[in-house]
Parts: C-alpha cells; structure tokens; sequence
C-alpha cells in the first residue's frame, strides 16, 4: 500500500466509526441550569447561616447545675 493512500484509509475507517449526536437543548441552556442548582444551593446554605450560635451548648448548661 502506498504511503499516500494510508491516511485516507485511516481516516475513512474513523469516519466510519464516528457518529454525530446532537445535544438535546442549546448549549447555553446547560450553563443556565448549572447557574441555577448553584443558587439554589447557595439558598440552602444561606437558609442555615449561623445555627450553630442559636444551640446552647449542653456541657456549659450542665455544669451551671450541678455547681450551682
């Protein structure tokens, strides 16, 4: 086989092989949800900003009974 002939075959055997699918929404529409989970992400973190100051801590409490 000659040298000239090889890359059309190569390349002919990978177009065959090669199958275009389109996606199924624009691609500007995948940044749109992914901006989107991540606000309602940041929604759900800001919704339990600072809980852990509103729990009293237990051992403060308990010592506060028993020394009296």
């Amino acid at each position: 086989m000659p040298a000239t002939a090889l890359p059309a075959v190569v390349t002919g055997l990978v177009g065959a092989e090669e199958q275009h699918s389109s996606l199924p929404m624009p691609p500007i529409a995948y940044g749109v949800i992914a901006f989107v989970a991540f606000l309602i992400g940041l929604g759900v973190l800001w919704t339990f900003r600072n809980t852990s100051a509103k729990v009293p801590n237990r051992d403060q409490h308990n010592d506060a009974e028993i020394h009296g």
